[in-house]
């Protein structure tokens, strides 16, 4: 799939058309292709972070709804949906090799409430993340 530049805001645009003089304005192209390599990384970098789109539209200088848009149009997925995926998977190592509390895990992958955490990890893995740490060691004890 080709995609066509995608420019960063419309001063840029202008630039880029030969609307402002040479030199006098430094501007970057990015394709839409890379610029979600490059949100799917900052995703990826900031999961513990609090990392949203409200945050990666204003890095990027999107509009929220802009990036939206290219998220879903890209990985045919909601960029909320794919960042909550990332944090729930992520906090399945802390859950499983660490002691931490489940609220401590959900705090610190973002959740604003235990049960919000609780919630979002039984619909993504279909069990909940308590139930998950006892059948664990429950397993590891007979290994």
């Amino acid at each position: 799939m080709r995609l066509e530049p995608f420019f960063f805001n419309s001063a840029a645009k202008h630039a880029a058309e030969g609307g402002f003089p040479p030199g006098t304005m430094e501007y970057i192209v990015l394709s839409n292709e890379n610029l979600l390599e490059n949100v799917l990384i900052e995703i990826e970098n900031c999961l513990s972070e609090g990392i949203n789109v409200n945050v990666l539209a204003k890095k990027y200088t999107l509009s929220e709804g802009h990036l939206r848009r290219l998220f879903r149009y890209g990985y045919n997925q909601t960029i909320a949906g794919y960042i909550r995926s990332r944090k729930l998977a992520v906090s399945l190592d802390d859950l499983l090799k660490t002691e931490l509390t489940i609220l401590d895990i959900a705090i610190k992958y973002g959740f604003d409430y235990e049960q919000s955490y609780i919630r979002a990890f039984k619909r993504e893995f279909g069990i909940t993340p308590g139930d998950l740490r006892k059948a664990s060691k429950n397993r590891r004890g007979f290994i």
